[in-house]
């Protein structure tokens, strides 16, 4: 039987999205959550810094990353090797990458946009009194719309921003007015990653493939009749006159936005981005069996990407969705410091 999460009883994350309240979802036992949304960035050390800074994540792991493993064109080389720092909010992960010597190399290619395409942003989310979003800007953020986090509605304890890093990494911070939920107790952590954005331009098609791809979950909807628009949202996603559909898919330990930009069309991608250049370049699934997990992906639409790999001392193999993001597909102990399986009440 399925285990069932009910997103309403998670007080915290009750004041979060552009809902008022959150189905219950029944959760796949196949694809059992997140493992770690992987990250390019120029400077290991300094990227672990800020999100040690503003988000009060914690550093768990140091290592290096042999991709000669890795199929040929993620990397495009017989042999690279990256820097990996784990930075661990009290939910999710994100594994920071730099390819050559010393963590540190110059980036290939720019950044995705808010409007992607591909995998677009994360978002953190925690409490008002801890001040993520000052924190980040004194780690040397920069607003991408207003200064100021925004209320998108007076009823939704909620204040919303998109901030890039010195590379152009796009985080979301949602900073949550504990006082206005109506909670027994206060919540046992401040801080959690709310999500892993795409951006894309067929919101139907990805909806599909990630329906398919987590044993047929129904994703939570807004904007398909009405888009998602007005001055608040401009302020937010820094474009004018955005007008916007987005659907959320549930994990135990991280939700998958999606988002499509109708007013500003998401351009598809030509080619696969590469894989060291700035921004997420993996979303690592955390999987009870591998050959089920890869026909989904099939059935789904996807396609398999080369052979598999041994990466922290599992047997991985690598996917990609209908707009070309690279997905992994990864077989954990669950006492690995990788796996989706080791949060606590998974961060709530």
């Amino acid at each position: 039987m399925k285990r069932v999460l009910s997103l309403a009883a998670c007080a915290f994350l009750g004041g979060c999205s552009l809902l008022a309240s959150n189905p219950e979802q029944e959760l796949d036992e196949v694809f059992v959550g997140v493992n770690y949304v992987g990250v390019a960035v120029a400077d290991v050390e300094t990227a672990a810094k800020f999100y040690q800074t503003a988000f009060e994540a914690e550093r768990v792991a140091d290592d290096a990353l042999d991709l000669s493993e890795w199929p040929f064109e993620l990397h495009g080389s017989a042999s690279v090797e990256a820097r990996s720092i784990l930075v661990r909010s009290s939910n999710a992960q994100l594994r920071l990458m730099a390819f050559g010597d010393g963590g540190q190399t110059g980036m290939i290619g720019d950044a995705v946009s808010v409007k992607g395409p591909g995998v677009a942003h994360v978002c953190f989310q925690a409490v008002q009194e801890s001040e993520p979003y000052a924190k980040a800007l004194a780690a040397g953020a920069s607003p991408i719309g207003a200064e100021e986090l925004v209320a998108l509605s007076s009823r939704n304890p909620v204040k919303y921003g998109y901030i890039t890093d010195t590379n152009g990494i796009i985080t979301e911070v949602e900073e949550v007015d504990i006082a206005q939920l109506d909670l027994p107790e206060p919540p046992k952590n401040t801080h959690r990653m709310r999500h892993v954005a795409f951006a894309t331009p067929d919101l139907d098609a990805m909806t599909e493939f990630y329906s398919a791809l987590l044993g047929g979950q129904e994703p939570r909807r807004i904007g398909h009749w009405i888009r998602i628009s007005g001055e608040n949202v401009d302020k937010v996603s820094g474009i004018a006159g955005s007008e916007i559909e987005m659907a959320w898919f549930q994990l135990r330990n991280l939700e998958i936005e999606i988002a499509q930009f109708h007013s500003h069309p998401t351009d598809r991608q030509e080619a696969p981005r590469s894989f060291a250049a700035p921004g997420y370049n993996i979303v690592m699934f955390d999987v009870t069996d591998l050959d089920i997990a890869q026909q989904r992906v099939i059935d789904a639409g996807g396609t398999i990407v080369g052979k598999s790999a041994s990466i922290d001392g599992a047997v991985t193999v690598f996917a990609r969705d209908p707009d070309g993001n690279l997905l992994g597909l990864q077989s954990l102990e669950p006492s690995s410091i990788y796996s989706a399986r080791n949060f606590d009440g998974n961060g709530t």
